[in-house]
């Protein structure tokens, strides 16, 4: 044991505890200045490939245009008793946007009497849209200040809408989830760990090492935030690993490292041996978790890329606690870790073992029935994955109560939503495309395009009236500009720029409809229009393209994980076969998570229950999550259980003795680690953004049938079916694998 690298670590730990200790409260206490603005970097959904045709589209829209397309606020107005139409009620809108004139940013303001398709059917309700002509996202404090100039006229109900108040609605809602989250998570976590460990004192050690690493994992991704575009939604999901692995991995630390005091009454022998064993354990289990997360960096989708950052960042966090600070911290300790016992829990954990002892016997003797049995049940629990559908998520992420949801289910109800996700061709020239010969292209290009029954409307600087043919429109862009209308003013100012245009099409159809992805298709075929070169945005074009290019390089992802999980596992175990039995049970797992969500979020099962609107399809990014963050998160259990049953076969030399032991041993541990894991995640189930609560029921029934089924009835029977294969590695690869 003392030539081990991670006995002589833990002694080297041993010696500089209080260091250690002192470098943990530093970095807490550094923390705490950040936390007011721990929101303020994150200011994009993600739901965008930026290498995509339509990324660099409207990239190349916003350079030109000089504003962030992002950055329109829709501002909806209802009155009962006037009409959009009276001069009253225009007055009463430009009345309250007249703050606006002494914005720090410049703003163009869109009023409804400029566009009638700003006021609705009933002519009780229309929009103004407010540009805010800048290339970058509007700040928290200017975005808070532009609210507060817009009052509500009297008599008249407001309601503010666009992608700045979505992004605002998602932080607040964030935050407020995170508190919700942790006020149930937190004492069903506590009472766990006083059931494990009978001990107040030990029970508490996580809970305030989890705490710690919250904090830090949050004023990293702060900084990254500075430093990368991440979603809005790194924050709850890496908090949520983050939290789940420091308490996993404080939990098999602080347990081994009770069994080694009792054993060895010597806390610096107890310290170096619970780090060559446990200790090594959460290092790879780490190693599996950082490396299936890094999958997500392949993929060139702000949200996956931002959940690679925002999981590898909770995964070190989560080690450097468990690996580093806890060891140091259980050194001052010593037995005071046994400290305010309660003697009802350590009773009931003493009786605990010996059920683990007499399961483990009874799967042992009969594992085909276990094997088969259980294996096809979790084939049942994955079926209804066989009828997903795949999508991206829209509005419908928050709940009807909501002011995002409130208002996007008026301008619904009011307008044509479709509007709201329209397809844009941006149209560039070589000439003038105020020429001519451009505005008769142009002219001919949108009437073919009308004849597409799959297009509602088609908006552009030629279809402005349809009374107006196309020399009329050459000579009303050639006046002169003190003689145009504000109107055509604002119509150009906002779709065209010396050598490009926009054009906007509506769809008949919803946006992720198969309809409109073939409208999309039928676009994309022509590229060009008499010299005039066309590409693609908007959101139902990004949508499309994200869908293409995760099914494209997520094949990839999956081989990086198996490869990096089977070595990482190869080295560890030091067996040809068991890596691949964890790989997949670690599918099963998966299959059976999948299939939860299908049921949940597409079908609509207890959505009544957990107070959200069924989208009829999975988030294919949420699914990719899932995937590399399970992945790694099932090792954590598969190694720890696996090394106990390696330490006894070693010390034993019988396949079946060995497995009840590292059952006997390590279930408690394992199925009381999952609980507190299924607490923090059904936690998250009150959340009220759909993306977060999706997360945390499937990890949830993923980490279930995990930790209750897989390791506890499938892993020994399977084990006990490969008999001395379990332990087979060749001579040669023994020869040059690395010894640990």
């Amino acid at each position: 044991m003392q030539d081990n690298k991670f006995y002589r670590i833990g002694k080297f730990i041993y010696r500089l505890r209080w260091g250690l200790i002192g470098l943990w409260l530093a970095m807490i206490l550094a923390c705490v200045p950040f936390i007011p603005n721990l929101m303020t970097p994150f200011k994009s959904t993600g739901f965008t490939d930026e290498n995509a045709e339509s990324g660099k589209t409207q990239e190349y829209i916003d350079k030109k245009l000089k504003y962030n397309n992002y950055n329109k606020i829709l501002i909806l107005y209802h009155s009962n008793s006037l009409k959009a139409t009276d001069p009253e009620y225009i007055d009463k809108v430009k009345e309250s946007l007249s703050k606006l004139k002494n914005f720090p940013i410049k703003t163009q303001i869109l009023y409804p009497d400029e566009n009638k398709e700003q006021i609705s059917k009933d002519k009780h309700t229309a929009y103004a849209v407010v540009i805010v002509k800048s290339s970058t996202d509007i700040s928290n404090k200017l975005l808070k200040q532009l609210k507060e100039d817009i009052k509500t006229p009297k008599n008249m109900t407001i309601q503010i809408g666009g992608e700045p108040i979505f992004i605002e609605n998602v932080n607040e809602q964030t935050q407020i989830d995170l508190y919700k989250a942790d006020f149930i998570a937190t004492p069903v976590s506590l009472i766990t760990l006083i059931l494990v460990f009978g001990s107040l004192f030990a029970a508490f050690l996580p809970i305030v090492l989890g705490g710690g690493g919250a904090l830090i994992i949050l004023t990293a991704l702060f900084f990254l935030g500075h430093l990368f575009t991440l979603s809005v939604f790194t924050l709850n999901i890496a908090l949520l690993l983050g939290l789940c692995l420091i308490l996993d991995y404080a939990l098999f630390i602080i347990s081994r490292f009770r069994d080694e005091l009792k054993d060895k009454q010597n806390v610096e022998e107890a310290i170096a041996v619970t780090q060559a064993t446990a200790g090594k354990a959460i290092l790879f289990s780490a190693l599996a978790v950082f490396a299936s997360l890094s999958a997500l960096l392949l993929f060139p989708v702000n949200i996956l890329f931002s959940m690679g950052i925002g999981g590898m960042v909770a995964v070190l966090v989560a080690v450097i606690m468990s690996f580093v600070f806890l060891p140091a911290i259980l050194s001052v300790l010593n037995t005071k870790i046994n400290l305010l016992p309660v003697k009802i829990f350590k009773k009931y954990s003493e009786n605990h073992s010996g059920f683990w002892h007499w399961l483990a016997e009874k799967v042992v003797k009969r594992p085909l029935i276990f094997f088969f049995s259980i294996l096809i049940f979790l084939l049942l629990l994955g079926y209804p994955f066989l009828n997903a559908t795949f999508g991206v998520s829209d509005y419908r992420i928050f709940p009807e109560h909501s002011e995002y949801r409130r208002f996007y289910d008026t301008y619904a109800d009011k307008f044509n939503k479709k509007e709201l996700d329209p397809i844009v061709i941006l149209v560039k020239t070589k000439t003038s495309i105020l020429s001519e010969e451009n505005i008769s292209n142009l002219y001919d290009l949108t009437r073919k395009l009308k004849h597409n029954s799959a297009i509602k409307k088609i908006h552009s600087i030629v279809n402005a009236d349809e009374n107006l043919t196309k020399s009329q429109y050459y000579a009303l862009y050639h006046l002169q500009k003190n003689l145009m209308s504000l109107g055509v003013k604002k119509l150009l100012d906002t779709t065209t720029r010396h050598y490009m245009t926009l054009i906007t099409i509506i769809s008949q159809y919803p946006a992720d409809s198969p309809n409109t992805k073939n409208l999309i298709k039928e676009l994309r075929d022509h590229s060009s229009y008499r010299g005039m070169k066309l590409s693609l945005t908007g959101t139902p074009v990004a949508n499309d393209e994200l869908l293409d290019s995760i099914s494209k390089i997520l094949p990839y992802a999956i081989l990086w994980i198996m490869i990096s999980t089977y070595l990482i596992l190869l080295l560890l175990l030091r067996s040809l076969f068991l890596p691949i039995k964890a790989i997949l049970m670690t599918m099963l797992s998966l299959l059976a998570c999948y299939g939860a969500l299908v049921l949940v979020f597409q079908d609509g099962y207890l959505h009544e229950l957990l107070n959200f609107d069924p989208q009829g399809m999975v988030d294919i990014s949420l699914l990719v999550i899932i995937f590399c963050a399970l992945f790694g998160f099932s090792m954590d259990y598969e190694v720890f259980l696996l090394t106990r049953i390696k330490e006894a076969y070693e010390s034993l030399g019988d396949n079946e003795k060995s497995i009840i032991f590292g059952i006997e041993k390590s279930s408690r541990i394992i199925t009381s680690a999952a609980i507190i894991v299924i607490c923090i995640c059904f936690s998250f189930l009150v959340a009220d953004v759909l993306l977060v609560k999706a997360f945390g029921l499937g990890i949830a029934v993923a980490i279930f049938v995990d930790a209750f089924l897989i390791r506890t009835f499938l892993v020994p029977a399977t084990m006990t079916l490969l008999k001395k294969w379990n332990w087979y590695l060749p001579r040669w690869l023994d020869k040059i694998l690395p010894k640990l």
